[in-house]
């Protein structure tokens, strides 16, 4: 991550105070208005090796319970797909 310093108005300044996570938020607004494809990150089960790809590297339970596992030297840079 680099960092980019940003000055806020008093209101604006009032709004980024009430986010969680001002820095995940103005990531996401910025990746929405660009066109470059979005990183995701490849996961596997052990146990049943279910494979999913996910767009952060947040740890989570595969469907039969185990924890999906990253798989570490995988990043890819995959097209946004229109559900």
């Amino acid at each position: 991550m680099r960092q980019k310093l940003i000055t806020l108005c008093p209101n604006s300044f009032e709004i980024a105070q009430k986010k969680d996570n001002f820095s995940l938020w103005v990531r996401k607004k910025l990746l929405e208005e660009n066109d470059l494809p979005k990183e995701e990150y490849l996961f596997k089960c052990k146990a049943c090796n279910l494979q999913r790809v996910y767009p952060t590297k947040a740890v989570r339970n595969c469907s039969c319970g185990w924890k999906l596992t990253l798989v570490p030297s995988v990043q890819l840079q995959l097209p946004e797909v229109e559900e």
